[in-house]
């Protein structure tokens, strides 16, 4: 049985999380088999907030960090993990992988306090999926600066709480 995607922006403002919420997301984490993990720095708002379905509270912080981001996204009405990883890496990241390529390594789930009550929890449950020594090549994408493999990272490299993802899939 197939199910048709729905495409509907997803309303993150303090009003519309109930309390106790949960956000699905699938991770990719493309790896250029020299020790380089595909990221880049968030720039361009207005994109983050209309196409990959940023957090209007959060996203103005997250930008202006400065610190890295993964190809990640949380997953669609009546999508797959792995159909939102081989998304994700399309429509964010600009590159075409096969899903026999994109290959599940870790389920992760992060209790966070909610954005709009901190006395309230919020869980991110976070699939985290790798792709091996990718050898295609990487366009600059609008919506990032500084876009491509870097080596040498530690968890306060990023923002958003993807350097704790990368840490406890191991691939840190």
């Amino acid at each position: 049985m197939s199910f048709p995607i729905v495409r509907k922006k997803a309303q993150f403002t303090p009003e519309s999380v109930p309390p106790g919420s949960v956000c699905i997301s699938s991770f990719v984490v493309v790896k250029d088999g020299k020790g380089g993990t595909l990221a880049g720095r968030m720039e361009k708002l207005d994109v983050w907030l209309e196409r990959f379905y940023m957090s209007p509270v959060m996203g103005p912080t997250y930008v202006a960090s400065g610190k890295l981001v993964l190809p990640a996204s949380h997953i669609l009405w009546y999508e797959s993990p792995l159909d939102a990883s081989q998304r994700i890496l399309n429509e964010m990241a600009l590159i075409e992988v096969p899903k026999e390529q994109i290959g599940l390594v870790d389920v992760q789930s992060h209790l966070r306090p909610s954005t709009n009550d901190p006395s309230v929890p919020h869980w991110d449950l976070c699939l985290v999926y790798k792709v091996d020594n990718y050898q295609g090549k990487i366009k600059q994408p609008e919506w990032f600066k500084d876009f491509g493999f870097k080596t040498n990272l530690k968890t306060e490299d990023f923002t958003r709480g993807h350097g704790d993802v990368l840490e406890e899939a191991g691939l840190l």
